[in-house]
């Protein structure tokens, strides 16, 4: 297992010199490089942000359901409260 681990990292760093002598050679445009990363930062941001939004809407949404359960009940409901008094 450690052979294939080493000649893995091994194949991935030719790999890298290989995309950086293809990068400064010139075939790459740098500014539509630049770009294309701002655009994907962007988008990931979004996902993120998205994505965290909708999990605790919807963790939110399932201790609701658990309002009756006397030890969690009391919880729930001041944490209810805290959130419409904001």
């Amino acid at each position: 297992m450690g052979r294939t681990k080493n000649s893995s990292q091994a194949e991935q760093l030719e790999l890298g010199k290989k995309l950086q002598q293809f990068y400064d050679a010139g075939y790459v445009n740098k500014k539509q490089s630049i770009t294309f990363a701002f655009y994907k930062g962007i988008a990931s941001g979004f996902g993120v942000f998205l994505g965290g939004t909708i999990v605790i809407g919807l963790l939110l949404w399932l201790l609701s359901l658990f309002g009756q359960i006397p030890i969690i009940g009391h919880f729930i409901h001041t944490l209810h409260q805290t959130l419409q008094n904001k």
